[in-house]
């Protein structure tokens, strides 16, 4: 993608994401990753993107709060408690906060615990996606443990890394490695997406989450309509006919009528008794019967009659 910050994405997103970022707190980062964090924090903020990340006052985390705040976006900081001296100085010029937090549209989460676990939780906690900018050993446990996390399947949140000038191409080729020799069972596509740079970074990010929530809704219409015939089943199954062309009268003829019919799971059954042959056997047999009786009983009256 040729276009600069200023001018990619200038109109804000019609569906604003939460994405948390991760990334160094080192003061000796290289000056091309913070380049590349400021167009984050711009491009986030421009998008109208809330940007959540762990607060730092040096490295990428300071650089792309730079650039959300001279934007005007907003910023969601997350740091343990250990960092704040009597409650209150931690955000303070004079703290260890970065600038974008002493005023604007900011917010800070406090973590407690004995280690970083609550904190890495309230840094995900709603989030939409993942971007993870060039950092060292604790952006990498940041990183896998998403990875992990996404390969278990406790979570499904689109994770990218900014690869500037190829920082994260041995994270690739471990994946594709682990893959190839069965170690990973997911492809390692469906676990972390490279790009180069942090606006390919925003543009994937933002086309991955309307991939998955069109993909939802469609699972979701699906599951509507089978509900839907399920219902329709349930209604059926309440459903009692009487056998087509059949007239049950209330007579001794009805003790061979045809049983009666129920619709269950949307399949017609016989009720009672089984429709065979023999039941149309007994109702001739009876007829003969009834009527041979009534035919002798005229007979012997009108011979009583004549005599």
């Amino acid at each position: 993608m040729s276009q600069s910050a200023d001018d990619y994405f200038a109109s804000p997103s019609e569906d604003p994401l939460r994405i948390c970022c991760y990334g160094s707190s080192s003061s000796l980062t290289p000056l091309e990753y913070l380049t590349q964090a400021e167009t984050l924090g711009r491009t986030l903020a421009r998008r109208g993107h809330i940007c959540v990340n762990g607060a730092g006052s040096s490295g990428c985390m300071a650089a792309m709060n730079d650039g959300a705040s001279a934007e005007g976006g907003r910023i969601v900081g997350v740091i343990h408690e250990m960092f704040v001296v009597d409650g209150s100085d931690w955000v303070s010029k004079e703290g260890g906060a970065h600038s974008a937090f002493h005023e604007g549209k900011r917010e800070i989460l406090v973590a407690g615990g004995n280690d970083l676990q609550e904190r890495k939780r309230l840094l995900v906690e709603g989030a939409d996606a993942l971007i993870v900018l060039p950092g060292g050993p604790g952006t990498w446990d940041e990183l896998w443990e998403m990875c992990c996390a996404r390969n278990l399947g406790f979570t499904d949140i689109p994770i990218v890394c900014v690869s500037v000038a190829g920082y994260y191409e041995p994270f690739r080729l471990m994946l594709d490695r682990a893959y190839r020799d069965k170690l990973v069972r997911n492809k390692p596509e469906s676990l972390l997406h490279f790009e180069p740079n942090s606006l390919e970074a925003v543009k994937w990010i933002e086309d991955a989450v309307r991939q998955k929530k069109n993909q939802k809704a469609t699972e979701n219409k699906a599951a509507t309509s089978k509900a839907r015939k399920a219902a329709y089943r349930r209604a059926d199954s309440a459903l009692t006919v009487d056998r087509p062309n059949a007239e049950h009268r209330r007579s001794i003829f009805s003790l061979f009528s045809s049983p009666s019919r129920t619709w269950k799971g949307g399949i017609l059954i016989e009720e009672g008794a089984a429709w065979t042959w023999y039941a149309e056997v007994g109702r001739i047999a009876l007829a003969l019967a009834v009527g041979t009786s009534v035919g002798v009983a005229i007979s012997t009256r009108s011979t009583s009659l004549r005599s």
